[in-house]
C-alpha cells in the first residue's frame, strides 16, 4: 500500500508443485546472517537489486492487481476489491491452492469473509482452498511480497526492480474509490 501515491497492490506468484523446493531454496539462499526473512520493505536498494535479480531467474508466473485511487479513509474496500480481483485471476489460471501471507486475526477474518461471499455468489469456484500462512515459516510468502513492492515502486516512477523480473506477468487496474 502506498498511501501518498494513492495505491494498493496485491500479487499472487503462482508456483508449481514441482518447482516449490527451488524457489524456497533460493529464496532461503537470499536471507542475511539472523534475518528471519525478507521483507521488501526492510531492503535497501542494493539488497533489492539482490533479490530482484535472484528472483528474475526463477521465471515468476504472477498475478496483479493494481488499485488506483487510494483513500486513507477506504484501505479496507480497497482491499476487498483488490482481492477480489485477484482470486478471480487465480481461478481463471486454474488455480485451487491458494496461501495468503496472515496479517492479524481481524483482518484474517475480514479476508474469509469476502472468499465465503464470493463463493456464495459462485464468483470462486468452491473447491479453491484458501488458507492463510506465516511467512516466518513459509518462504513462498516472501515471493508476492517482492513482487508487489517492485511493481508499488514502478507506480511510484522507479520501474529499476521491475523491469529485472521476467516471466508471464498478468495484471489489472481496479478503482478504489
Amino acid at each position: 500500500m502506498r498511501v501518498d501515491e494513492g495505491l494498493y497492490v496485491l500479487a499472487a506468484v503462482i508456483v508449481p508443485a514441482g518447482r516449490a523446493a527451488e524457489h524456497r531454496a533460493v529464496l532461503r539462499d537470499l536471507l542475511l546472517a539472523k534475518q528471519p526473512r525478507l521483507h521488501w520493505r526492510d531492503e535497501g536498494r542494493k539488497r533489492r537489486l539482490e533479490i530482484a535479480r535472484a528472483i528474475a531467474a526463477l521465471s515468476l508466473t504472477t498475478a496483479i492487481v493494481i488499485g488506483t485511487g487510494l483513500l486513507p479513509a477506504k484501505q479496507r474496500r480497497a482491499r476487498r476489491k483488490c482481492l477480489e480481483r485477484l482470486l478471480w485471476q487465480l481461478s481463471v489460471h486454474g488455480v485451487r491452492q491458494v496461501v495468503m501471507e496472515r496479517r492479524n486475526a481481524k483482518g484474517d477474518k475480514e479476508d474469509l469473509d469476502l472468499v465465503n461471499a464470493l463463493r456464495a455468489q459462485q464468483a470462486l469456484p468452491h473447491d479453491m482452498n484458501v488458507e492463510w500462512g506465516d511467512p516466518l515459516v513459509e518462504e513462498l510468502l516472501w515471493l508476492p511480497d517482492v513482487v508487489a513492492g517492485t511493481v508499488a515502486r514502478a507506480e511510484a516512477g522507479d520501474d529499476t526492480f521491475w523491469s529485472l523480473l521476467r516471466g508471464g506477468h498478468v495484471s489489472e487496474r481496479v478503482t478504489c474509490e
